[in-house]
């Protein structure tokens, strides 16, 4: 998969977006509005460059970063300018080049073209909603998605939240490849997941954007619309409650 191509993808479509009502409300971020939204991504740009640009080792001090302005006009251009200048510097520089992450191992830029490209999936995402327009992330983004999630879950998550208990086994079904199967169970103050096929005490099964977005508190695992519900429902109700940050 070339995450680039699916960054790319995005920037564009927000960059569209931003021509657009930036007063519209971005449900899926409570108190945001489009202009924030788009604000916040050319922020979030800025960040990854100045580590990847340079190779720090350690994140900028966000008094160092350019804040979003905040006239309509010239917030389009703070988000264009940086994202184009984010493609082309994850483009030429190599991705073994180290720098700054939020792991705790293999901080290298190969972790920024994955970052980069979930984060903007999912905030493409908002942005269509406020326009009434969203569309599913694509199969294999939302798949990877999904890994990338309980590793992020376990480094910035779980430690904010010492009281979470997951209660038991949960498995995890994509309904639209076969490659999206995961076991999910807590060991400790980590979830641990498992590539592949098990039988959980609670099972949830839905299409891989689906599950991605619920994941990222967008949708609600617990729907018994949106995806099919098996075994007991305080496991799902307690993965559901973790959310992002």
């Amino acid at each position: 998969m070339n995450f680039l191509d699916h960054l790319q993808l995005d920037l564009n479509r927000i960059d569209e977006l931003a021509t657009g009502d930036l007063n519209a409300p971005v449900s899926s971020c409570p108190g945001w509005d489009l202009g924030r939204l788009i604000g916040h991504l050319g922020r979030v740009h800025r960040m990854a460059l100045a580590v990847i640009s340079t190779g720090a080792m350690s994140p900028a001090a966000p008094a160092d970063l350019a804040a979003p302005p905040d006239d309509h006009g010239a917030l389009r251009a703070y988000f264009s300018e940086s994202a184009a200048q984010l493609v082309h510097d994850l483009s030429t520089t190599p991705l073994d080049a180290p720098c700054w992450t939020f792991l705790r191992t293999g901080d290298v830029t190969a972790f920024w073209h994955r970052r980069m490209a979930q984060e903007h999936a999912i905030h493409r995402y908002d942005a269509e909603l406020a326009v009434n327009d969203p569309q599913p992330i694509p199969v294999d983004l939302a798949i990877d998605g999904v890994k990338e999630y309980f590793t992020l879950a376990n480094l910035r998550v779980l430690p904010k939240r010492p009281d979470f208990v997951l209660g038991g086994t949960l498995h995890l079904h994509t309904t639209d490849s076969p490659d999206g199967e995961w076991m999910i169970e807590q060991s400790g103050s980590s979830l641990v997941t498992s590539h592949g096929h098990g039988k959980g005490d609670a099972a949830v099964r839905g299409t891989s954007s689906d599950l991605l977005l619920a994941l990222w508190g967008r949708k609600d695992l617990t729907s018994t619309t949106t995806f099919e519900q098996f075994g007991n429902p305080a496991v799902t109700a307690s993965l559901a409650a973790l959310g992002g940050n």
